[in-house]
């Protein structure tokens, strides 16, 4: 296998694919990356990212490379029109769309799943990602190597796996911007102004983060923020009486369901 991957093809420009353009400059050695945009009033910007990102709007052109990423979304891959040669190396971060599938459609069985998470955008993203038997030691190092570049990385040896994650990693940022949303709303029913709610919360949110770098017990640490009959117990008696557990626990398992439908 090339340590050196001279020609790199990015098939959808959006989101997620700009993240990794932006992961692959900074992964050494890569030579050009051709990403591959169908919505032309994106090429200009794509363009400016980098000198070694070239870009096209014909998929074809991206049939002739080392390796292949698919950022398309999943409805729009059966419509994709290319082919690639079997010892080029495919990652995949369609949602929902698995590996036999891809495997069937491509011809090709070196093929990379990945679930990354739209924290990548700012580098403290967290990807769960699997491979077939035909990817190497050498080109897993590879993956690894870039997908640090964008957070965290998980390898799992099965899709299913994948699927699980998803419940947790995928789709988790969205169930923690609910809560904020919800949070910085009962500030404002308190009499705070929007902007005062925002600060308050985004503040106790950070301190939340730095402590729990420090102590991984967060039950420990809610014990140390809740004396009994205080101000704290007063609002985790509503949680708990609630349910707030089980509605939690409820939704995760609800996201992992719809992951393995999809994935059907």
């Amino acid at each position: 296998m090339k340590k050196n991957y001279k020609k790199i093809a990015v098939i959808g420009g959006g989101i997620m694919g700009t993240v990794l353009i932006r992961a692959l400059i900074k992964t050494k050695p890569v030579g050009q990356i051709l990403v591959c945009e169908k919505n032309k009033s994106n090429h200009n910007k794509l363009q400016k990212i980098n000198s070694r990102v070239k870009v096209t709007d014909n998929a074809m052109l991206c049939s002739d490379t080392d390796v292949i990423f698919l950022a398309v979304k999943p409805q729009d891959f059966d419509n994709l029109a290319f082919t690639v040669d079997t010892h080029t190396l495919v990652c995949s971060i369609m949602a929902g769309v698995s590996i036999s599938k891809i495997q069937k459609k491509l011809n090709n069985k070196k093929i990379v799943r990945m679930m990354p998470n739209i924290a990548s955008r700012v580098d403290e993203g967290f990807t769960t990602w699997t491979a077939t038997k035909k990817v190497n030691i050498e080109e897993k190092t590879w993956v690894k190597n870039l997908l640090v570049e964008m957070g965290d990385e998980l390898y799992v040896k099965t899709e299913n796996e994948i699927n699980k994650a998803t419940a947790i990693t995928g789709s988790g940022p969205a169930y923690l911007f609910n809560v904020l949303s919800i949070f910085i709303d009962s500030a404002q029913e308190l009499g705070f102004k929007k902007e005062e709610a925002h600060r308050m919360v985004l503040q106790t949110l950070r301190g939340v983060n730095a402590l729990s770098k420090k102590d991984t017990d967060f039950r420990e640490l809610v014990k140390q923020i809740a004396s009994k009959g205080g101000t704290t117990e007063a609002a985790l008696k509503v949680f708990n009486s609630s349910k707030l557990g089980k509605i939690w626990a409820k939704a995760v398992l609800n996201t992992y369901k719809r992951a393995e439908q999809l994935s059907k």
